[in-house]
């Protein structure tokens, strides 16, 4: 990444313009492209202005540098009295207090249920804490659909009195409930005027369409804030520190002198990771934990602040299964994932998708003993562009399927020999599963040094991947050794190269101050 990068030409100001920030994180991210760049901008000043614009990073990521911009002037142009009376009719409907209550811990899983692998990691670590003995405040919506699971399960170990389930978006009287949604978009279109305000001279103004994800973000910060008095506790145990709720509930935590306990979300990909609001932070293990520490340190370093003490703990994979498969080179079955290009490149991995599906058809065409080629997508795969895929399936009809989203990634890899893509998640479990894993790389590629851990023997460019892959489907030796090679790997990617226990005694020391 071109951090330190010449901004784009300032506008013009009442203030004088403002200089660029040297947010140094070009040796930890390597992108063709100027987005994470302007991101890491982005943030550092939003920052630096105000720690509760953190709140907003993540939607921001989804407009960095889009067009057509949000112009300040244009946002400060709302209705003043209406805005008055809102807040007026606001302060009414808070008059009556809501009910205190009092846990040994706040748990704030993430408000998303759409994926399995995030709800099992929701159940598996509300189940944990709760036997350790603690009492819980769980923050779960109503609509939740791992709820009545939840339930189930709490009882079934004896543990449910010790669990209250409260739906953060709830509202204690009817007409604060009339007035959350006109109140969070006031406050939301208020956060938006205050970014481009401050982003406006460094020409990065975020575009239009954050305005959406400004809204919802805002509606659960607004539901935290109303509902933060009434809540007592001695830790904070979200899933993640930078999204929507669990961002103001970890920030809650620290400003009370609380432990907070956060979890790695996923490959570190970019700045969204930090700064990190968390006194501890579970990572995968210690390739990550001290990727995310350099980051932090750096981004603390920009911003010009004393950047807060974090333990990190090395927890190993926290929702993808890691089970070790046995030798499946009879399969001769390639497994090809993160495909094709996203319509929102923020990455800049538009050049390597297509150098991968290219890997594709040339692997389809030549003479190898490559019985199946699998193409597994992102779980958001609905927002993708397919025709390229497609046409492979149809080209080699007994030869590539696309893997049906409904199918689990476990399905998948119990099925394939060898496993191929750029930088997903998927290619470390499955490194961790013992299936010979390539990273392919481009030299005007993405990257992170979050994974340096797989070079340089399983991050290849094009042709060393060709060459690669041929011979571990071909040649038994070969397949052992990429075997054993991707195994050593995974065990420095993941504590012990495994599953994260989260059990009681797992809680216990996390928790123990």
């Amino acid at each position: 990444m071109t951090a330190g990068f010449d901004l784009p030409g300032e506008l013009t100001s009442s203030r004088p313009p403002s200089a660029p920030i040297q947010t140094d994180f070009d040796d930890l991210f390597r992108s063709p492209g100027k987005r994470i760049a302007a991101f890491s901008q982005m943030q550092v000043r939003l920052y630096r202005h105000n720690v509760s614009l953190q709140d907003y990073f993540l939607p921001l990521q989804l407009g960095t540098l889009s067009r057509p911009k949000v112009n300040c002037s244009d946002q400060s142009a709302s209705r003043p009295r209406f805005a008055w009376a809102l807040r007026g009719l606001d302060t009414i409907s808070r008059f009556r207090p809501r009910p205190k209550i009092k846990a040994d811990v706040l748990f704030c899983p993430m408000p998303y249920f759409g994926r399995k692998t995030e709800n099992r990691l929701l159940v598996r670590t509300l189940l944990g804490m709760a036997e350790t003995g603690a009492t819980i405040v769980c923050l779960l919506q109503s609509s939740a659909p791992c709820g009545r699971e939840l339930e189930a399960r709490l009882t079934d170990a004896g543990r449910r009195s010790q669990v209250t389930f409260i739906d953060p978006t709830g509202s204690s009287n009817p007409m604060e409930a009339r007035l959350r949604g006109p109140f969070s978009r006031m406050r939301a279109h208020s956060a938006l005027e205050e970014t481009a305000s401050i982003l406006e001279p460094l020409g990065l103004s975020p575009g239009r369409e954050v305005e959406a994800g400004f809204e919802r973000t805002a509606y659960f910060a607004d539901a935290w804030e109303r509902l933060a008095p009434s809540v007592e506790f001695d830790a904070v145990v979200a899933r993640c520190h930078w999204n929507a709720l669990c961002s103001s509930v970890c920030r809650t935590g620290l400003t009370r002198g609380k432990p907070v306990i956060t979890f790695q979300q996923g490959v570190i990909g970019h700045t969204l990771d930090v700064p990190v609001t968390a006194s501890k932070f579970v990572a995968f293990g210690q390739s990550s934990a001290s990727f995310l520490a350099q980051v932090n340190t750096r981004f603390f370093r920009a911003v010009g602040t004393a950047e807060p003490p974090v333990e990190y703990v090395n927890g190993g994979s926290l929702f993808d299964e890691v089970n070790v498969l046995p030798d499946q080179f009879e399969r001769r079955t390639v497994l090809m994932v993160d495909v094709p290009v996203p319509a929102d490149d923020f990455y800049g991995i538009e050049n390597q998708c297509r150098e991968l599906m290219q890997l594709a058809e040339k692997l389809l065409t030549a003479n190898l003993p490559l019985r199946r080629l699998v193409i597994r997508a992102h779980p958001h795969w609905s927002d993708m562009d397919f025709e390229f895929c497609q046409r492979l399936v149809r080209e080699h009809p007994d030869r590539c399927e696309l893997s049906h989203p409904s199918w689990s990634l476990e399905d998948d890899l119990r099925r394939s020999s060898a496993v191929v893509g750029i930088f997903s998640g998927v290619l470390t479990v499955s490194s961790a599963c013992g299936l010979p894993t390539v990273f392919l790389d481009s030299e005007q590629g993405y990257s992170t040094r979050d994974l340096a851990c797989f070079s340089p023997h399983q991050t290849l460019s094009s042709d060393a991947a060709f060459d690669h892959i041929g011979k571990v489907l071909s040649d038994r030796k070969a397949y052992a050794e990429a075997r054993s090679q991707a195994l050593r790997n995974a065990r420095e990617y993941y504590a012990d190269g495994t599953n994260s226990g989260l059990t009681a005694s797992f809680f216990e020391r996390l928790l123990r101050t």
